[in-house]
């Protein structure tokens, strides 16, 4: 696209910044499919779908490293200043990619019940059985 110049030099870019909010609330809606389990390859037919090209699985991958700095934060946030009046610790099984073969583990999750009657997810720990 070829911007053109302007004697005055007064030139609004209110239209560049339109298709950088879709921009980024396409790769928000991204990373949320990948946060909930959504596979590569069924991302790049949504993505097919909505927008008429295919994202490569690389980029997809690099979109999921992305989230890597937000969850590595709040798995070590710290819960000592929270008083939680209920914890539940339970377990599901789930499929997991190990040295090239697909095996079944265990997800324990702890919710707990806050101060203000609000559940949160407290931690998460795969481990070998349920």
């Amino acid at each position: 696209m070829r911007v053109s110049r302007l004697r005055n030099g007064k030139l609004t870019t209110a239209l560049f910044s339109r298709y950088q909010r879709s921009e980024q609330a396409l790769l928000l809606a991204l990373m949320e499919m990948v946060v909930n389990g959504v596979s590569t390859w069924k991302i790049e037919e949504i993505t097919y779908e909505i927008c008429g090209t295919k994202f490569s699985k690389s980029t997809i991958s690099e979109l999921s490293k992305n989230l890597d700095p937000i969850v590595t934060a709040w798995n070590s946030r710290s819960l000592r200043e929270k008083k939680f009046n209920f914890v539940v610790v339970d377990a599901m099984i789930i499929r997991v990619r190990e040295d090239g073969r697909v095996r079944q583990r265990g997800l324990l999750i702890a919710v707990g019940v806050n101060e203000e009657g609000y559940w949160e997810v407290l931690g998460l720990m795969v481990g070998d059985s349920e």
